[in-house]
């Protein structure tokens, strides 16, 4: 997955990401989780008491500064996919959350919400 460089063209994109995703949110589009998220969403219930409505919150919550990874800024997928790391829940433990946009419909796919597998550099976060 693509890693944009921190410039304001970026930070912009990444910003029409969040705002269209709270859009689909606030009209009523639901979550779609893969088999994989729904899996990795058991096991951080079971660790973390980490719920779907958490996860809502969290994407809810998102700001630039959460970017991981994503975005093709050439537009040509089915999806537009990005990955973020955020804190979530009563522990506040850290995840990597990702999730595509579809192009041209209103779904929201979940493809994955872990912990980390290693340190997430963020890079426009201040």
């Amino acid at each position: 997955m693509l890693e944009l460089p921190n410039t304001a063209d970026n930070i912009a994109l990444v910003q029409e990401f969040l705002d269209e995703t709270r859009k689909r949110i606030s009209d009523g589009v639901e979550i779609t989780f893969t088999r994989k998220a729904n899996l990795e969403l058991q096991d951080l219930a079971l660790d973390f008491e980490i719920e779907i409505e958490d996860i809502e919150e969290a994407i809810e919550n998102l700001t630039t500064e959460n970017y991981y990874r994503g975005i093709d800024p050439s537009g040509s997928g089915d999806f537009e996919v990005c990955a973020f790391c955020t804190k979530i829940g009563k522990s506040n433990v850290e995840i990597y959350l990702k999730y595509g946009l579809e192009v041209n419909g209103l779904q929201i796919l979940l493809f994955s919400n872990h912990l980390p597998n290693h340190p997430m550099a963020q890079p426009f976060k201040n």
